[in-house]
């Protein structure tokens, strides 16, 4: 996409949703714009459902999503938001937090909102490191023997993917802080205090630790994701409660003071164990089903997953697989139930393509295989083919479910969270071989069903009008 055709999508949607000055917050994930509004009614559902460009609209929750595509990134810096101003709008007493009704419905929404725009944008640095390690594992002396894990290459490369993962909580103070509008830096600082190396000491030798003669309930919090959104999240607060009430000449050097000086506590005594603890449900959660259903458990959650991406939740199941990975160093229930769900996908649009006969549907399948299998983007399979014929939706959830089905009974565990393309297959190489072998037999399942699923149940062809 050039830069004339995002700005004129940018135009269009800032129009559709109310201006600038009706956005509460905006960032963007792989594919969407997201963005949190003020006043609802000033929205055009209308004319932001069909802008010219985008591969659709979805509202969950509060949320407004806009569909973009791989081109999302360039569209968003088309949008021109001013940071500065967004925060100056949230410190204002006249939010719209203010003045929409809470329900348990919008609670559930903003917390969402707030998993999803504090770590999709960290999920670079974590697809990344965890890439590398499945790189060294590959070339290592556990399988194909090309590095020696003495050489220098093998340890520098270790250490790259290692901190990824170690330092989670450095990169979600940064991303958290964008998303609460609070200080960056300070962000930084507070999730570097969380693993410093005389804290993470401490711990390790069971130092007792108290501050403003508060115990310190001793946590280690290397590659925990929940706790430092937790206390972002409230540090937010207090560093708005300061920025009222302190001068403004004082403020560079008391501000931040001060907000620490009241973080710390709050942060080592109450809300980093608390999240620590959040962190541990969720994991033991998804243990649980998989105890409870087994193999099926997997495979279900594979067959809605598409749905999922639909209604943009995906996300907070990202969020539940990076907790179990760092607190237990692999996930055996929802990556390994994504990974066909990836592969069937790709499956539907192929079959799709091949079995389409206006060219119009063939060049729209093809493309939406392509972007789903190297570019990992799902949507323009799910509004394009699987959404307006169905059948190939109920095909792609059959060969989800078996693939994953089969994983589900192999055992099967993801090590690293890969990304969600052809490569999502990197997540399960490991030591035992056996592994991988299993995933790609389950993806293979997964796309063999799914596709002679769509060619058997057909579709009645009907031209694509939101792709022209």
């Amino acid at each position: 996409m050039d830069e004339k055709q995002a700005k004129q999508i940018a135009e269009q949607t800032l129009a559709a949703i109310g201006g600038t000055e009706n956005i509460q917050s905006a960032f963007h994930c792989v594919t969407r714009l997201r963005f949190i509004l003020k006043d609802d009614s000033k929205v055009d559902l209308e004319k932001i459902k069909h802008i010219p460009g985008t591969l659709g609209f979805q509202k969950s929750g509060d949320q407004y999503q806009v569909i973009i595509g791989p081109a999302v990134g360039t569209v968003f810096e088309q949008l021109h938001i001013d940071e500065e101003n967004q925060r100056a709008t949230v410190t204002s007493e006249e939010t719209s937090s203010s003045k929409k009704k809470i329900t348990p419905r919008s609670v559930g929404s903003s917390i969402l909102d707030a998993l999803v725009g504090s770590i999709t944008p960290a999920l670079p640095a974590i697809i990344c490191a965890g890439m590398i390690k499945m790189f060294l594992m590959l070339l290592g002396p556990s399988l194909f023997g090309l590095l020696s894990d003495k050489s220098g290459t093998y340890q520098v490369l270790n250490f790259v993917g290692d901190a990824g993962f170690y330092f989670l909580p450095v990169i979600l103070g940064y991303t958290s802080a964008k998303k609460f509008k609070a200080n960056p830096i300070l962000g930084i600082l507070m999730g570097s205090v969380l693993i410093s190396p005389a804290f993470v000491e401490s711990v390790t030798n069971g130092t007792a630790l108290s501050v403003y003669g508060l115990p310190i309930t001793p946590v280690n919090y290397a590659s925990t994701v929940i706790p430092i959104i937790l206390i972002v999240w409230v540090m937010s607060y207090v560093e708005r409660f300061f920025d009222k009430y302190v001068p403004s000449s004082f403020k560079m050097i008391f501000m931040p003071v001060l907000t620490v000086l009241v973080m710390i506590p709050l942060a080592f005594v109450a809300l980093g164990p608390l999240g620590s603890i959040l962190g541990n449900y969720i994991s033991a959660f998804l243990l649980w089903t998989h105890q409870v259903f087994g193999p099926f458990g997997i495979g279900l959650i594979a067959a809605v997953f598409a749905l999922l991406i639909v209604t943009g939740m995906h996300h907070a199941i990202n969020m539940a697989v990076l907790v179990t990975l760092t607190a237990n160093g692999y996930d055996e229930v929802v990556f390994v139930a994504v990974a066909p769900v990836v592969i069937s996908i790709a499956a539907a649009a192929l079959a799709f393509a091949l079995k389409a006969k206006q060219p119009t549907n063939r060049s729209l399948g093809l493309s939406s295989f392509v972007l789903q299998t190297i570019g990992g983007v799902a949507e323009p399979t799910l509004y394009g083919v699987m959404i307006p014929y169905v059948k190939p939706f109920v095909a792609q959830a059959i060969g989800a479910f078996c693939g994953a089905l089969y994983m589900g009974f192999m055992h099967v565990k993801a090590y690293a969270l890969t990304g969600s393309n052809i490569f999502i297959l990197a997540g399960f190489i490991h030591e035992d071989s056996a592994n991988l072998t299993n995933a790609i037999i389950g993806c293979g399942i997964a796309f063999v069903v799914t596709f002679v699923l769509v060619w058997v149940l057909g579709f009645k062809e009907k031209e694509q009008e939101i792709f022209e």
